[in-house]
């Protein structure tokens, strides 16, 4: 073929492929000026039975929470402080979980430091959680004291086992331990 030929045939092949792309956006202009129209059903009737003041106070928690107005109102309870270990409770505990007078269930923690600096604390958890114990801090009631705690353990002898452990592989003294209570 010849190459006036050939480049005809591809300008008319550019020309209706400009076309058919452009020429549609060109006459559907009044369309492009018109909002969109919205295909989401409107919201079903709510039953009779569901409180809907319950949804609106969890937007109103969640907003506050945004904002930081919710920490203002939160105190933390003061942690126990134990100078001897807590006593065994009902049966042998050492051997089973067990429960407590109000029926919860017992478990152990192990107070293993106090710092009065909070960034210190957060070392000497990170520190535990390194050596693969299961560590958290509680700050006093006061905000003066970050305890830092190992555990809980369902089972006394695990809370005894990492006492000793604690000892050998850290070299920590003066772990007391004591009677887990959430919050």
């Amino acid at each position: 073929m010849e190459t006036n030929l050939k480049a005809r045939i591809l300008g008319a092949v550019v020309t209706v492929l400009a076309l058919a792309l452009i020429l549609p956006n060109v006459l559907q202009t009044e369309l492009q000026n018109d909002q969109l129209l919205s295909e989401i059903p409107e919201r079903p009737a709510t039953p009779h039975w569901v409180d809907e003041s319950q949804s609106s106070r969890v937007r109103i928690e969640l907003d506050s929470l945004a904002k930081g107005e919710f920490q203002k109102g939160i105190t933390a309870p003061e942690p126990r402080v134990v100078t001897l270990d807590d006593p065994k409770i009902l049966h042998n505990a050492a051997e089973r979980g067990s429960l407590d007078e109000q029926g919860a269930a017992v478990a152990w923690t192990l107070q293993v430091g106090a710092f009065n600096d909070e960034k210190n604390a957060i070392q000497y958890r990170d520190k535990l959680r390194h050596n693969e114990f299961k560590s958290y801090i509680l700050k006093s009631g006061d905000g003066m004291w970050n305890r830092v705690y190992v555990g809980p353990m369902i089972q006394r002898t695990k809370a005894e086992q990492a006492k000793s452990r604690l000892t050998k592989q850290m070299s920590i003294k003066d772990i007391r331990l004591q009677q887990y209570k959430p919050e």
